[in-house]
Parts: structure tokens; sequence; C-alpha cells
């Protein structure tokens, strides 16, 4: 994907929420309107003062920008407080993260609970049908769940929406028993293809907006991104606060 076609991507990211008013009514219409007449699509989600003066941070679902007050200029890159050694876009990047997961509703994912009343962490994981990583991770499974993480699958058909990865998944998706289709698709198994009111398109456009570029893709649910695949082990450890 060019960086055009990313940055494109990152601004048409939905999220349900309305604007947080943390700057003025008319400087929010101003700023609004600007990115509109570029992308009418895009759905702000909050703008703000940003912590450099004479920028504002503008949320488009989980992507984070900083504009100038007039809406001719806009930047995407990291604010960092050199005081505090503190990453504050990544801050706000990990929270935006968090309100696009939850947006996303309960039905969205699909869920594997974690197992034995051990529930301590919640992951969500971008994942591909044919991914080798992604079969590898689910073989572990259980592994995760038994150690007390839920994991939330979110489709991410790596060829795109107009594929045979995309009809993958909207078969898994729209199965009756969907943990049932997804593990027997990670197996090699052809799913008989249904359609049916599904989320996958929603989750493919949410990890271009977040970046994702490969499969598995790991966040944790506090937002933080932790990487592809992980051995269960591993990611136990990181979890429980291994580093």
């Amino acid at each position: 994907m060019t960086p055009f076609r990313l940055i494109v991507a990152f601004l048409l990211a939905s999220c349900a929420t309305q604007i947080a008013v943390a700057a003025d009514d008319a400087l929010i219409a101003k700023l609004t309107t600007r990115i509109r007449s570029v992308l009418p699509d895009a759905k702000v989600t909050s703008i703000k003062q940003a912590p450099l003066p004479g920028l504002y941070e503008v949320s488009i679902g989980p992507t984070i920008l900083y504009m100038t007050g007039d809406g001719k200029f806009a930047v995407r890159g990291d604010i960092f407080d050199l005081e505090a050694k503190r990453n504050v876009t990544d801050e706000r990047r990990m929270q935006a993260r968090v309100a696009s997961f939850k947006g996303l509703g309960e039905n969205s994912p699909i869920r594997f609970p974690a197992t034995g009343g051990k529930a301590r962490h919640e992951i969500y994981v971008f994942t591909d049908i044919d991914c080798g990583y992604c079969r590898k991770m689910h073989k572990e499974i259980n592994q995760l769940n038994s150690a007390g993480i839920t994991v939330n699958y979110l489709a991410f058909p790596r060829t795109g929406l107009d594929s045979e990865s995309y009809d993958k998944a909207v078969a898994v998706w729209c199965a009756a028993d969907r943990q049932a289709a997804l593990t027997e698709a990670k197996t090699g198994k052809k799913i008989q293809q249904a359609k049916c009111d599904n989320p996958v398109a929603e989750h493919y456009r949410l990890g271009e907006a977040m970046g994702v570029q490969g499969t598995p893709s790991v966040y944790s649910a506090d937002g933080e991104e932790l990487g592809g695949y992980i051995p269960a082990q591993e990611l136990v450890r990181i979890l429980n606060g291994g580093g």
C-alpha cells in the first residue's frame, strides 16, 4: 500500500462516538469541514488542543492527526514529552484503539474466552484464514485460554476486500458456529459459503486505519500493539508483566 493510500485509509476509519468538545465549537466545525472537503466519509471523533502551541489533535477512529488552526496543514507523527520521557501521541493512539475495539460491539469479533474461571487478560487479533502464522497461533488457542487470556479475532483478509481471502472470512463470520468454522478453516477445511450482515469489511478497514500490514497482528485490551505471532508461553509472560 502506498503512503498516500495508507493515509487515506487512516482518515476513512470510522468510529460511532460523537465529537468530544475540547476546542471551541467554531474551530471544531472549521477543522471538521476542512477534513470532509478532502475525504467526505471521514468521521471525526474528537478535536482538542495538542501539546504543541498552534496545533490541534484530531482523532479519526484510531488515527491521531495534528492540524493547524486554519485547517491548511495536517501532520501525522508522534509528539514526545522529553521532560516526562513520554510518547504523548502513542498514549492517545492506544486510547483511540480501545474506543474503536469497543465500538465494534460484543458480537463483532469471534471470541474465544478464557477458561477455568481465570479471566486475566484480553487481546484483539487481526487474522487471515490462510496465513501460516495465524494458523500456528490458533493451534495454541487452548493454551492461551487456559492461561486466562480471552482472544477476540478480527478479520483481516490480506489480499483485500475483493478476494478469495475475503470470501473465506465472510463464510466463517456467517457460519452458525463461528468458533468451530474458524478453527476448521484454519486447518484448511472449506467452509460453505454463506451471505449475511457481517463485519469483515469493517474489521479490514479498521486494521488498515491502525496500520496493520501483516497477520496476525496482536493488540492488548488497553490498545498496546504487541506485534505479530508470539508463542503462547511468551505471550502469557508478556501479558503477565514479564516485559
